[in-house]
């Protein structure tokens, strides 16, 4: 009775304990890093340098005086031994522990020319004018009929294949919500910059706004001798 007790009481407290706690790296050591995963990196003795990260769309983290560095397509154990060797530099000693939580499954992404670039919560549901909304809407300078949504779908046999489908902002902002692309758990978004040069970008920000105002001191001037 003693033994069905306390296997009870080691039921009860895991299932108490949300997924995300537990530390996978422990329990999947098979597991690779992918975009959109968060990471805990906790630095012994240096904890001022222990930070969670999120593993952004190009597949770097940012770690604290290290800055940029590669983490996708790597085990947990092969992250935790390239820090180590990196801090030794810095830290005396030190002791890196990695926890990876796999949060990219319910996760999308917006990158390009949107104002707050990264990852989102996904919700079910979630469509493509829900996300840009998010993310605080397109920079100046975004193509929006040319948007691509990237896709990875796992067939039948396992097999992970990669899709890529297009999407015009422009038709869903005109009020075409047929257009409006029903995005998918793991979507990344990437909303290209229009074919501008460094100068004519320039002339448009700096030349146009005050020959605007300009030509429009002389239409009020004109008005005013009219009267």
């Amino acid at each position: 009775m003693k033994a069905i007790s306390l296997a009870l009481s080691i039921l009860t407290f895991f299932s108490c304990v949300p997924a995300y706690s537990l530390d996978l790296s422990a329990l999947d050591k098979e597991y690779f890093i992918e975009a959109g995963d968060v990471i805990s990196v906790n630095v012994f003795p240096a904890e001022e340098f222990s930070k969670e990260v999120t593993v952004q769309p190009d597949g770097n983290i940012e770690i604290p005086l290290l800055g940029s560095l590669k983490a996708q397509g790597l085990k947990a154990d092969d992250l935790q031994k390239m820090l180590t060797a990196r801090f030794s530099k810095y830290v005396s000693n030190p002791s890196i522990t990695i926890n990876v939580r796999k949060f990219s499954s319910n996760r999308v992404a917006v990158i390009g020319q949107i104002l707050q670039p990264g990852y989102f919560e996904y919700r079910e549901g979630m469509r493509l004018l829900d996300l840009v909304a998010q993310a605080g809407g397109t920079q100046d300078y975004a193509r929006k009929d040319r948007v691509r949504i990237f896709r990875r779908l796992k067939g039948e046999d396992g097999k992970v294949t990669e899709q890529v489908i297009k999407a015009d902002l422009e038709e869903v902002f005109s009020g075409k919500m047929d257009k409006n692309v029903l995005l998918a758990s793991g979507d990344i978004v990437y909303i290209p910059r229009k074919p501008y040069s460094a100068a004519s970008r320039w002339i448009t920000d700096n030349i146009v706004p005050w020959a605007t105002l300009f030509m429009f001191g002389i239409t009020v001037g004109l008005v005013s001798n009219q009267n």
